[in-house]
């Protein structure tokens, strides 16, 4: 069997790798270009799939989570995570690697206004 899952799941797992990824000093600048295209796709986050697999891999121990939650979580990470470092590792991917300058803390915080949750 295949297993399918629609975009607010694929969603889903990609803000648990942004948040939860156990790498200490490595950053996946490629996660933050997708948590932006998902934002701006008006992708909404499976807030119920995040939650559970989250508590599945031990990274949270509550069964739930709100909406100010994963925000709250996200905001901790943008103030913890190196922007320049973000940019570089992702600059390989990108045809027109201008379109990373607007990348900053306040950028992201600002995309959480237009961020969805289902």
């Amino acid at each position: 069997y295949v297993r399918c899952f629609d975009r607010p799941s694929l969603f889903a797992g990609k803000m648990h790798a942004l948040l939860f990824r156990k790498w200490i000093n490595r950053v996946k600048g490629r996660d933050w270009y997708d948590l932006e295209w998902y934002i701006k796709k008006g992708i909404p986050l499976d807030l119920n799939h995040f939650a559970k697999r989250a508590k599945d891999t031990g990274d949270r121990k509550e069964d739930e989570l709100k909406e100010k939650d994963v925000k709250d979580m996200l905001k901790e990470k943008f103030s913890t995570v190196s922007f320049e470092n973000l940019k570089e590792d992702v600059r390989p991917f990108i045809k027109d690697d201008k379109v990373l300058e607007i990348w900053s803390e306040q950028y992201f915080k600002d995309l959480l206004d237009r961020m969805k949750f289902q």
